[in-house]
């Protein structure tokens, strides 16, 4: 009876230790492999600019901007005809490039041709930007928000030109994002 017993004990024992391994199987491992990547696609510039109409009577505005493919455009800015909440215009610019991506923008105010370099003048500027990077399916990855800026300055009579070397590059930033939708910081155009 002794012997049936260590017999019977050893049968279950290796039934259990069968039972054991069998759920811990490479079957776990397959499911693994099996769960789609959310890879990292794309770096996003979204940019708003604002200024007023009085402002719009003695100054133009530009852009310079890194496009989808990567290249800079440069344009003049051509305002909404709406305004905003605050009267003012708008002009928005929003950029979708692949990894690795360079975004950036240099928004520049000049005196429109004879504008009398004595005479006062309001200069109204402003901007809210945000840069992210997202994954295939739309979720962010890496977000910046540079503070959003919105001021208005009247110049002294004979001060002009340095208003404008002051103040007239509102918006200087280049944004990059590495190929993994990491940011890896800011810095000015050149």
């Amino acid at each position: 009876m002794k012997k049936m017993m260590m017999t019977l004990a050893a049968v279950l024992c290796c039934a259990m230790t069968t039972t054991v391994f069998t759920a811990c199987g490479s079957d776990d491992d397959d499911n693994d492999n099996k769960k789609p990547v959310d890879a990292p696609t794309s770096g996003v510039m979204d940019c708003t600019l604002y200024t007023t109409d009085e402002s719009l009577a003695s100054f133009d505005y530009y852009v310079k901007y890194y496009d989808e493919s990567g290249k800079i455009q440069s344009e003049k800015v051509v305002w909404s005809d709406q305004t905003n909440q605050q009267g003012k215009r708008t002009w928005t610019k929003k950029v979708v490039a692949k990894l690795p991506a360079t975004l950036g923008i240099l928004f520049e105010i000049k005196a429109k041709d004879g504008l009398d370099p004595n005479g006062q003048y309001i200069l109204s500027r402003g901007y809210k930007i945000e840069f992210m990077s997202l994954t295939a399916s739309g979720k962010t990855i890496d977000t910046y928000i540079p503070i959003a800026f919105d001021e208005t300055s009247r110049n002294k009579a004979g001060t002009l030109e340095e208003m404008l070397e002051e103040k007239g590059r509102p918006l200087d930033i280049i944004y990059k994002y590495d190929v993994n939708g990491k940011g890896t910081g800011t810095s000015k155009w050149e």
